[in-house]
């Protein structure tokens, strides 16, 4: 099903225009996402004004710069190889939801605060009258608008002491799961 997905949204977007590097502008899509695992390009649908475009473009560009294609290809590879694990579709389905939402708190770190409103009626005003299901699993698609929304929204910045005991409690646990108990005591 993924790989004829994915070869139907390809042959979709075959004929985008180039905008500038890897932005491609079509009227065959609903809702922009990325696609590619070589060289990655960004897909656009061709009623986004200037301000949502700004702000979407911020967020795909932000899905590339992590790298965020080659690890969603490698949990769905991981997702064949154990498909009849429910516990494997929830962890895919809550993987997807995080890097979308990680993106949407980077788009407001980089713009600011008070951009989050735009932001967020940028998201809405490609939720509207739309049904935005999946493109393909392994393309970043927008979805879950009402969540994302909600997070955007309710977004502070984590508290310095917050970061520091994560850190902490990362390191602890790494070492202590990671080393060997000695033998013979």
């Amino acid at each position: 099903y993924a790989l004829v997905s994915y070869l139907r949204l390809k042959r979709r977007i075959s004929m985008a225009t180039l905008v500038s590097d890897n932005i491609y502008e079509t009227d065959l899509i609903r809702s922009p996402f990325v696609c590619g695992f070589i060289r990655p390009k960004i897909y656009l649908p061709l009623n986004l004004t200037g301000s949502e475009r700004e702000y979407i473009l911020c967020h795909e560009k932000i899905h590339i710069k992590r790298r965020d294609y080659l690890i969603k290809l490698i949990a769905f590879l991981a997702l064949v190889l154990h498909w009849f694990n429910p516990l494997m579709w929830l962890c895919f389905s809550l993987m997807t939801k995080d890097m979308e939402m990680s993106c949407d708190e980077r788009v407001i770190k980089s713009k600011g605060v008070e951009g989050a409103v735009d932001y967020s009626s940028s998201l809405l005003a490609l939720a509207v009258n739309r049904k935005m299901p999946s493109l393909s699993p392994l393309a970043f698609g927008e979805g879950n608008v009402k969540a994302r929304v909600k997070n955007i929204l309710n977004y502070k910045k984590p508290a310095f002491w917050v970061v520091i005991v994560s850190i902490i409690a990362v390191i602890i646990l790494s070492v202590v799961l990671i080393s060997n108990p000695v033998k013979g005591l």
